[in-house]
């Protein structure tokens, strides 16, 4: 039976939308590059269509010694936005541990453990969280998540989850 994983969430670039705001990066790990997260994000999501079952994609970022990836994009069961669309999630777990991770979907039980913590931005108005404030509206989205995060790790069952297929994108260049 599959041990829980333990996933360090400085390992983890996660971006989703919220009822009004539009996607950005409540998670990410240092930045490997100059150009920032986008950049790698769309390469390793490249061709990804997010549906209510996970895509599971596995690979490495072609950048120093190579940085391996687990990555996932799913919707939402349950969160909507304004416009009564379904909100998709894209998580990318770097790192050795994201390497040896057994190829099940832990995407969906991520955002369950992150489940307070997004709560806590979902519904912002975009208006208010920027008034007053000279930051990116991203920067102040990811702060306010952070600071309602229960723990530096999370760990993540995923006994239950049915085996998926698996994309392997090999090494993608910076």
């Amino acid at each position: 039976m599959a041990e829980p994983l333990r996933l360090r969430l400085s390992d983890v670039l996660y971006r989703t939308r919220g009822r009004d705001w539009d996607y950005a990066f409540l998670l990410q790990p240092e930045p490997l590059l100059g150009e920032g997260w986008y950049a790698l994000h769309r390469r390793i999501f490249a061709n990804v269509e997010p549906s209510a079952e996970p895509v599971l994609l596995r690979g490495a970022l072609g950048i120093g010694a190579g940085h391996p990836f687990f990555a996932t994009a799913f919707t939402d069961a349950q969160r909507r936005d304004s416009q009564a669309r379904p909100i998709a999630h894209y998580i990318a777990w770097l790192g050795p541990a994201a390497d040896r991770a057994p190829g099940q979907s832990f995407g969906p039980g991520l955002v369950q453990a992150l489940g307070a913590a997004l709560d806590s931005v979902f519904d912002l108005e975009p208006d208010a969280v920027k008034r007053g404030e000279t930051k990116a509206l991203d920067s102040l989205l990811r702060a306010r998540f952070r600071a309602a995060l229960p723990a530096p790790e999370l760990s993540i069952d995923v006994r239950d989850e049915p085996p998926r297929a698996l994309r392997w994108l090999g090494t993608l260049a910076p």
